[in-house]
């Protein structure tokens, strides 16, 4: 469903997922100042791990909200990966009782990648914080996409 302007903005830190079924970038942000940070990347094998990691992130960082990359196929078209996402979001959503709300993030890992081989030259460390500037790109987006009321939200 589509937000709508009458709905209560919701201030202060937001979490961002860049949601993948082996890893998981997680960036912060606050949509007062629009500051936006790499927060971590969640490698865990079992599903439960994850979900308490995200648990142990949530009780230290109080977020008003979370935002989760919709992977969509090039041509908008939604994709396995948009299915698996989505019950990401859903699972975050019951199991945390805080809004959830997805970006379209197509190109976000590109554009992740791009933005990382022009800083940081080793190959090791850039696979290492991909996802979070992935999710820092996708949080950037949802800024940009609330200022004109396009995030889709649970």
């Amino acid at each position: 469903m589509t937000e709508t302007k009458n709905q209560k903005v919701l201030t202060g830190n937001i979490l961002s997922f860049d949601f993948g079924e082996r890893r998981v970038g997680v960036a912060i942000g606050n949509n007062i100042t629009n500051n936006i940070h790499p927060l971590e990347t969640i490698e865990a094998s079992k599903k439960i791990d994850r979900y308490s990691k995200i648990e142990s992130l949530l009780e230290t960082w109080k977020p008003t909200q979370l935002i989760v990359g919709y992977p969509l196929n090039d041509d908008g078209s939604q994709s396995r990966m948009s299915s698996l996402a989505k019950k990401f979001g859903e699972k975050l959503k019951n199991k945390f009782n805080i809004p959830v709300h997805f970006v379209d993030e197509r190109f976000s890992s590109f554009e992740a990648e791009l933005r990382l081989k022009a800083l940081e030259k080793n190959l090791k460390k850039r696979k290492h914080i991909i996802d979070q500037v992935a999710a820092m790109i996708i949080l950037d987006s949802y800024f940009e996409s609330d200022k004109n009321s396009d995030a889709l939200s649970l």
